[in-house]
């Protein structure tokens, strides 16, 4: 049953540079939402591997009704396996 679980969640952990002196996030989350240079896209439970530069916002979809919204100017987000490591304020 546990694989019920990994394969309707992203395990999700947002990093930012020590001089933003912003907190990092680390969690789970139905959904990740960003902008790259193609446009915005979303990021769901078994996504492709995928790596990307991000743009000027990110949210983290923790269920339907909650959410957690980061600004910042360019960052890199890479998925792996409903893994997702994001790196802000680069």
């Amino acid at each position: 049953m546990g694989n019920e679980k990994e394969k309707t969640y992203l395990k999700v952990k947002v990093f930012w540079k020590p001089e933003a002196q912003q907190q990092n996030f680390e969690g789970e989350a139905i959904a990740v939402s960003s902008k790259n240079q193609l446009g915005n896209f979303d990021i769901l439970p078994g996504h492709t591997n995928f790596i990307t530069f991000i743009f000027k916002e990110l949210t983290i979809h923790l269920d339907k009704k909650k959410k957690i919204s980061f600004q910042f100017e360019r960052g890199i987000l890479e998925v792996s396996e409903n893994n997702v490591n994001i790196f802000l304020g680069l």
